[in-house]
């Protein structure tokens, strides 16, 4: 499956690891609470927004490419997060906290250069090799957040999951608890000392077809593969607009114009299927 431990923040840079750690658990303290996050990552973005006192908008659009999993840029003020709607659950979710941890280094004037000239994520920054210093810290932020070392452990506790013992099964049950991705869960195994990083490499090697067969079979963490590329979300867009009808504060065409726009985008994003 790919060389995602040796080229983690973790296997490479130990010291700033930990560092992100930190970073991740104040995080979550602050904005996210004791809870397991899966699809409230969403939520978690608006929640920071909302308390940064910034403006963003979460965009989900299915792309017809798989490769593209997620951007954010700046404009007039306003974050732009946009997620593939056509990826697997999973990956959106990783996906959001990826981009977070930049929207986060924006607002907290850590490194903002990232999202002012736009960031893109793509596969091989999560599967292969991030290209960048701070898409390698966000890698490990958003596994961190997504999968927060006490949690993973209670959760190991309460299933009966043992270290060096550990099935591809076992991943499966992790991946349907706190939805995320196969190497993803394999990753935070060996960062929260759960698994050797012999055992993490071994992991890694699965086939992606017995994963996907397992799934199958015993149903865990299958509703996390599915796509959602019916989901066309345009931000607060449509509440905006009708906000303007309500209040009157359109005229008759520009409230047209505006409509058929929209409409135009939405069409645009099907046009293929």
């Amino acid at each position: 499956m790919g060389d995602v431990f040796e080229e983690s923040l973790f296997n490479k840079q130990p010291r700033q690891f930990n560092e992100i750690d930190v970073r991740a658990r104040a995080f979550a303290a602050n904005y996210c609470g004791n809870t397991i996050i899966r699809d409230s990552i969403f939520q978690v973005v608006t929640n920071y927004a909302r308390k940064r006192e910034l403006s963003v908008e979460i965009l989900r659009y299915p792309f017809k490419d798989e490769e593209l999993w997620a951007f954010t840029f700046v404009k007039k003020g306003t974050l732009f997060l946009c997620v593939n709607s056509e990826l697997s659950m999973c990956k959106q979710f990783f996906a959001a906290a990826h981009e977070l941890y930049h929207i986060h280094c924006y607002a907290e004037d850590i490194e903002p250069g990232i999202i002012t000239s736009g960031s893109l994520l793509e596969s091989k920054t999560v599967d292969d090799r991030a290209m960048s210093q701070e898409d390698l810290e966000a890698n490990a932020f958003a596994g961190l957040l997504l999968m927060p070392d006490n949690m993973l452990d209670e959760q190991i506790k309460m299933y009966g999951i043992t270290g060096e013992m550990i099935s591809v099964d076992d991943i499966l049950t992790l991946m349907e608890l706190f939805a995320l991705p196969f190497k993803a869960v394999v990753l935070r195994l060996a960062e929260n000392h759960n698994i050797t990083a012999a055992k993490a490499q071994n992991l890694l090697k699965t086939d992606a077809s017995f994963v996907s067969e397992r799934m199958k079979l015993t149903g865990k963490a299958l509703g996390w593969q599915q796509n959602s590329k019916e989901l066309v979300h345009f931000g607060t867009l449509l509440d905006d607009m009708k906000n303007n009808r309500d209040k009157e504060l359109l005229t008759d065409s520009r409230e047209e114009s505006d409509r058929e726009y929209l409409e135009k985008i939405r069409k645009g994003f099907w046009n293929e299927y």
